[in-house]
């Protein structure tokens, strides 16, 4: 954690202690903690701050359209745009916009206009961000002296700009016309672009404003241009002073370390990979002591370096190797790094359980404490004076953390979940047992990486062509059979065999020899291929007619998928099994909010359509009955809590570290479902009498928050299928892979969920038989891929259902059970051998439990697949 850190757990602290909601003291921090947070980089982390003064200002006007909240709003927009989070971002930025008449904030429209311009150039719309910076030019032009509009030196601040409206004026001014020599540089115009950059310093100066910040983005905006004429070894020369610069006021932030690596970049396309090595290493050396992530983009230059003397230098490949291994574990995808952050500052803050969060707090003041020492020997080493004296202390106050870790750790055993630590290949390589594989895949815009590990061989790094954008329209076009309607007259899409074929090869056709032989694959994802159950992809040719035969790559191994090498480092540091003594508690049948409590708390004016989305979530009344069956065929000691007694206080009263399997029946949501929903979050009964919806929805926060010994929790979740959208479904895959994270540091052992909404038959067989295998002793991936294949493999007397569409959606994230002594089940007995049932059996009424369908059970007893069976937790059922 650098700065970026402390500022985020001051966000967390101030909302937590909130006390008087007329604060106006409170609103200009948490505005000004949004700002440092987003100049940052930190995106996440500015939106929740921002979110959190719209909240007081919101509390203090007592309405929710007033004109002044429209530069509160117009900020979370520009956030979420910068998360990736578009339709979001443009829903708020139209109700910045309806409310700004009447802003007392004189520079609130042109900076609406350079806030939505800022959001075109993200949607990579030049032509739309071109009108929209000179819109903001000219409006912030005329709310500054006409000589710093011309750039004329003024000798100092001048009076006029003492107001701070005014010289927001000019910093928005400045940054307008920076911005269009941007876009004047992407669209080849380098005299245009070198114009911009000329006249936004010169407005600066004139002011006698020029924050180091600016002036950092200013040389690393110069040095793009230099890049796009090809002159690589200036451009790095440039982008080395840009660092520094940044480092003066961001030190030790994501600016400084993404800076390093452009020009590492650069110093590679220089042919100076001794300099280019240098850089990559210092901003990685950076992202480590600070625990910070970098975009993939941005480190795949990294890798590129270090695959290149690979191949140069044979004898140092196994280090460079295991370098690069190490180096991949610095990436971060906005989704991820916005719910580790946000997770662990509000940890640090909960007001839940004192003893986890003061033990937290101790932990992260510590961090701070150290990131201050940290970047103190950075300014000396700077100037060429010893730090000699320093290094001891900054010696001890690692000893501190490290003491303050262990008693974070003691209170609260999930925290390191969220610390995201890179880790080493020794240390990945530690945890993986004989008959184990791990790849990792980072995924580029030019060009991709797999990573893998295989205990007693070396490392492996293997350089994909695979773009991420055509990764992303290879897994929408192996979804497409299985992310519609389900059959439709008896018959489903035909499965794209070619595109799933191609994912493989381009995937793991590089590492086919390496990983031959290994029982259980663990595989990290990255990007779109987070939406994709690997057990899916095909490792040869498949005829789309006769799908049981086809060479699936389930066939192969037992699949992990894991969030993070990290996540799964931390899983397997723990006992392989659950010592709980009862088997199962099932929570269902909830009571939804009513309308007047979901407006109060998605007011129309800042969260949009949510209160109608939410009407929407409406009661599973066949979840009671499919909890009920669920534990009777748990057996003895299972508990069910079920209709107006599943509230969030039942959950978090419930003892959960006595049940081996927990599960919830219930909706689960994804940020994007709901405008407002800053966390992934699972539905519970609203108290009687409560004033508001904010009792029916437990945050991944709260989940954290829950003490388990679970073998596996159960959640039958939304699919991720996003918005319908390559980028949508990315998103969805992102969220659900942080709220299994949200599961482990509570301290379950792996999450089974679906990806799209799961046929009738295949819940109603592959859920038991995995489950009756896992109380067996059989770990719990190894059962899912029995389960798996049982289903996919064609038997008379009984329709196929080797689609994907039936036997694919399962995917267990995290190990679940590892092994370990057997355990029986007391309840109703399950199909012998893994076989499907030939007949009606109570086994087709059990899956229901686990995966529980929105609509009535389907008559399908005699074998038949219902031409709608679905399952699917995000859509209400008529009670």
């Amino acid at each position: 954690m650098a700065r970026s850190g402390a500022l985020q757990i001051a966000v967390a602290r101030l909302a937590a202690d909130r006390t008087g909601a007329a604060d106006e003291a409170l609103y200009e921090r948490m505005m000004l903690l949004g700002r440092e947070l987003n100049q940052a980089e930190n995106f996440a982390a500015a939106e929740d701050a921002y979110r959190q003064a719209l909240a007081v200002r919101v509390a203090a006007l007592g309405n929710d359209r007033d004109p002044s909240l429209a530069t509160p709003i117009m900020h979370i927009a520009l956030n979420l745009s910068n998360q990736g989070r578009v339709q979001e971002a443009e829903r708020l930025f139209a109700r910045a916009e309806a409310l700004l008449p009447g802003a007392p904030d004189r520079t609130a429209a042109p900076r609406l206009a350079q806030y939505r311009a800022m959001h075109a150039l993200n949607r990579g719309d030049l032509a739309a961000a071109e009108a929209g910076f000179a819109t903001a030019e000219a409006g912030f032009g005329a709310l500054v002296p006409a000589g710093v509009r011309a750039g004329t030196p003024a000798g100092g601040l001048l009076p006029e700009l003492l107001e701070p409206q005014a010289q927001n004026a000019v910093l928005g001014l400045a940054e307008s016309i920076r911005y269009r020599g941007v876009i004047a540089s992407r669209r080849g115009d380098d005299a245009a672009s070198r114009e911009g950059v000329r006249r936004s310093a010169a407005v600066l100066r004139a002011a006698g404003l020029a924050p180091a910040t600016l002036e950092g983005r200013r040389l690393r905006t110069e040095g793009a241009l230099l890049t796009r004429a090809g002159q690589s070894l200036p451009a790095a020369q440039l982008l080395t002073q840009a660092s520094a610069r940044l480092a003066a006021t961001l030190p030790g932030e994501r600016p400084v370390a993404s800076t390093l690596f452009l020009a590492g970049r650069e110093w590679v396309a220089a042919g100076r990979t001794e300099e280019a090595l240098a850089a990559f290493r210092q901003g990685a050396t950076l992202l480590r002591e600070r625990q910070i992530g970098v975009a993939v983009a941005d480190l795949i230059p990294y890798l590129d370096a270090l695959d290149a003397r690979a191949r140069a230098q044979p004898a140092e490949a196994p280090a460079l190797r295991a370098e690069a291994f190490a180096a991949a574990q610095l990436a971060r995808r906005n989704e991820t790094a916005r719910f580790l952050a946000q997770a662990s500052a509000r940890l640090a803050a909960a007001d839940g359980n004192e003893a986890v969060a003061a033990a937290v707090r101790r932990r992260e003041d510590a961090d701070i404490q150290l990131r201050a020492l940290l970047t103190e020997r950075d300014a000396l080493l700077a100037t060429g004076r010893p730090a000699g004296a320093l290094d001891q202390r900054i010696a001890a106050q690692r000893a501190a953390r490290e003491e303050a870790e262990a008693e974070a750790l003691a209170a609260a055993p999930g925290f390191r979940q969220l610390r995201d630590e890179a880790v080493s290949a020794e240390a990945a390589l530690a945890v993986l047992g004989q008959g184990e594989a791990m790849v990792q895949f980072l995924l580029g815009p030019r060009h991709s990486y797999a990573l893998a590990l295989r205990p007693g061989r070396p490392a492996a790094l293997a350089r994909l062509s695979l773009t991420v954008a055509e990764a992303g329209r290879l897994v929408a076009a192996t979804r497409a059979a299985v992310d519609g309607e389900g059959p439709q007259g008896g018959r489903l899409p035909a499965f794209d065999t070619a595109a799933a074929a191609a994912l493989h090869a381009a995937l793991l056709g590089p590492l086919d020899a390496y990983l031959e032989g290994a029982a259980t694959l663990v595989v990290v994802p990255d990007g779109p291929l987070l939406a994709l159950p690997f057990a899916m992809l095909l490792t040869g040719p498949a005829d789309p007619a006769n799908l049981s035969a086809a060479p699936w790559l389930i066939r192969r191994h037992a699949i992990v998928h894991a969030p993070s090498v990290q996540a799964l480092v931390r899983l397997r540091e723990a006992s392989p099994a659950s010592a709980a003594p009862r088997p199962y508690i099932g929570f269902g049948d909830f009571l939804p909010p009513a309308e007047a409590q979901l407006r109060a708390s998605f007011p129309a004016a800042t969260c949009g359509e949510d209160a109608a989305v939410a009407r929407g979530l409406g009661r599973l009344p066949g979840t009671l009955g499919e909890v009920r069956v669920a534990a009777s065929i748990m057996g003895a000691g299972a508990t069910q809590v079920l209709g107006r007694d599943f509230t969030a206080a039942a959950v978090a009263g419930a003892g959960l570290s006595q049940y081996r399997i927990v599960h919830f029946a219930t909706h689960g949501l994804l940020p994007g479902d709901l405008a407002c929903l800053t966390e992934p979050a699972v539905m519970v009964s609203n108290p009687p009498g409560a004033a508001d919806a904010a009792g029916s929805f437990v945050p991944a926060s709260a989940i954290m928050g829950l003490r388990m010994d679970a073998d596996l929790a159960i959640l039958s979740a939304c699919n991720t299928a996003g918005a319908g959208t390559v980028e949508g479904t990315a998103q969805a895959a992102e969220a659900l892979s942080g709220l299994a994270r949200a599961f482990f540091v509570a301290g379950a052992r792996g999450l089974l969920a679906t990806h799209w909404l799961a046929s009738d038959a295949a819940a109603q067989f592959i859920v038991p038989v995995m489950l009756s295998a896992q109380n067996q002793g059989t770990p719990s991936a190894a059962a899912l891929r029995a389960a798996q294949l049982a289903l996919l493999t064609d038997q008379p007397g009984r329709p196929s259902l080797a689609h994907p569409f039936y036997w694919a959606p399962f995917a267990l994230l995290g190990d679940g059970r590892r092994g370990g002594p057997t355990r029986t089940t007391q309840g109703a007995p399950l199909a012998a051998g893994g076989s499907f049932p030939p007949r009606p059996s109570r086994n087709r009424l059990v899956a229901a439990a686990f995966f529980p369908r929105a609509r009535h059970r389907r008559a399908q007893d005699q074998g038949r697949v219902g031409p709608s069976g679905r399952i699917c937790q995000c859509q209400s059922v008529p009670s």
